[in-house]
């Protein structure tokens, strides 16, 4: 109760979705809120989510649903096979079952008209985050763990430890249900709870957990105060400009203000600008953010280009950043997967955005007088690329560049790469047009700049047996 009042997690009158797996912290949590639902003024409900991974899911189910008709509380089961969610996402079942979770708690908020969602992380969840996301090279963001409230979550028992909590529920004669899969290494958090923070405990400081958790509340302090530093910041470095030419969103950055802050402040105010900027903020990190520090303290008009279809120019003392309205008319268009035909006669033809794309494999020809010409017909929106296709056995893509793009290209000793950034600049394109000129790609590694160039090792030679004829018509 002083937890939650001391970080004001609830309200009065607050609907409260508690995700109830059936452990021990999540059957401490049920009670805990139950038996402060009228003091808290509180409504509750509990979803359980079954990951469809362990044969006796059903069986914790079935515990939460029993545990609920007895305190009388709405139950909500939800059934989802995270395995098939992480393969088609190509994300770890950790991730996807993260992801199912969180899911079907926003529903279940929705759908109950809730003001909030109560997990049960505990005090060791705090810490092994921590550990974590140091290991993983985090900022202050990471280092301050798990929060008690962002967003609507709060976690009413982030203060207690583990041992805490198992107490309470034998004091009450509760019972839970455990996990196989936390008794095994297959997870990363697993392996820092099983192994990390044991020795820690026991071969070099006793309480490892408790003292992770209160340097965790330092760091999210120093984040609430950086971030208030940078709101001001930004008041003095950044103003808004409505919409610029052909429908973009601008941003003006003043490169002497920037150029005033002190280092810690300048990357951040950066990286919150590119954040707001950016629809995905995933793409944006310390690299993006490097290189928009470069170009406004280093003096000297140019451009960068950022992944998301976003564009930094200087020009002069400042930098205008920019991007694309989401519209049918200028979004750069997403990758399209391409599947490469692998026996003669065998096509493809794929639908890809602002046009058609025919893929065709055919047998080498080993007469003197067959070639194989690219052709390209401006007139008609037309080219035509021949590649070697015993060279080409993944799925392609379709699309427009993205930042580590590179083209293979031939050197006098060898093999070089070329950047996709580096040829546009060499071949004189235009600026605003380098955003929307297809390509065809094998992760970073171009194969043909549609109209243009194609990889060096994917041309035709005197060893090819089959052809992959390329053709792009331009709606």
């Amino acid at each position: 109760m002083n937890y939650s009042r001391a970080h004001q997690l609830f309200a009065p009158g607050d609907g409260v979705v508690l995700g109830v797996s059936g452990g021990a912290d999540s059957v401490c949590l049920l009670f805990a809120l139950y038996g402060l639902a009228r003091e808290l003024e509180i409504k509750l409900y509990v979803v359980h989510v079954n990951h469809g991974i362990r044969r006796d899911a059903g069986q914790d189910a079935a515990y939460v649903e029993k545990l609920c008709r007895r305190l009388a509380v709405p139950f909500t089961l939800v059934e989802e096979d995270v395995e098939a969610v992480a393969r088609r996402q190509g994300c770890s079942t950790e991730e996807a079952g993260r992801q199912v979770r969180y899911e079907a708690f926003h529903r279940e908020m929705e759908r109950r008209r809730a003001q909030k969602i109560a997990v049960a992380h505990n005090a060791g969840d705090r810490a092994e985050t921590m550990l974590l996301n140091l290991f993983r090279g985090s900022g202050l963001t990471g280092l301050g763990s798990i929060r008690p409230a962002r967003e609507g979550i709060v976690r009413p028992l982030l203060g207690l430890e583990r041992r805490a909590i198992e107490a309470y529920l034998e004091r009450r004669q509760i019972s839970w249900r455990q996990d196989s899969t936390n008794e095994t290494d297959a997870y990363t958090r697993n392996r820092v709870r099983r192994h990390i923070l044991p020795y820690a405990e026991r071969e070099i400081c006793s309480g490892a957990a408790a003292h992770l958790c209160r340097t965790a509340d330092i760091f999210m302090e120093i984040e609430d105060y950086m971030e208030e530093q940078i709101r001001q910041a930004r008041g003095l470095c950044v103003a808004r400009e409505g919409t610029g030419q052909e429908g973009t969103s601008r941003l003006i950055l003043f490169c002497a203000a920037i150029e005033d802050l002190h280092p810690a402040l300048q990357k951040g105010m950066l990286l919150s600008v590119l954040k707001e900027f950016s629809p995905v903020h995933k793409d944006m990190g310390a690299g993006q953010v490097e290189q928009m520090l470069a170009l406004c303290v280093q003096p000297g008009n140019r451009e960068i280009h950022l992944p998301q279809g976003i564009r930094a120019s200087r020009s002069y003392d400042r930098v205008i950043l920019e991007r694309r309205r989401e519209t049918e008319e200028t979004a750069v268009p997403s990758a399209v997967p391409i599947p490469v035909p692998q026996s003669p006669g065998e096509s493809h033809i794929c639908k890809v955005p602002g046009g058609i794309l025919r893929l065709t494999c055919l047998e080498k020809v080993n007469q003197g007088d067959q070639v194989y010409k690219k052709s390209v017909n401006l007139l008609e929106n037309e080219c035509t690329e021949w590649l070697d296709c015993d060279k080409i056995k993944e799925l392609l893509e379709w699309r427009t560049r993205q930042m580590g793009d590179y083209l293979q290209i031939r050197t006098p000793s060898g093999y070089g790469r070329k950047t996709i950034k580096s040829l546009f600049i060499d071949e004189k394109v235009p600026s605003r047009e380098r955003d929307h000129i297809p390509l065809l790609a094998q992760g970073s590694h171009i194969l043909w700049v549609a109209g243009g160039r194609i990889c060096e090792s994917c041309k035709i030679s005197d060893y090819t047996r089959q052809i992959l004829k390329v053709e792009y018509e331009r709606e």
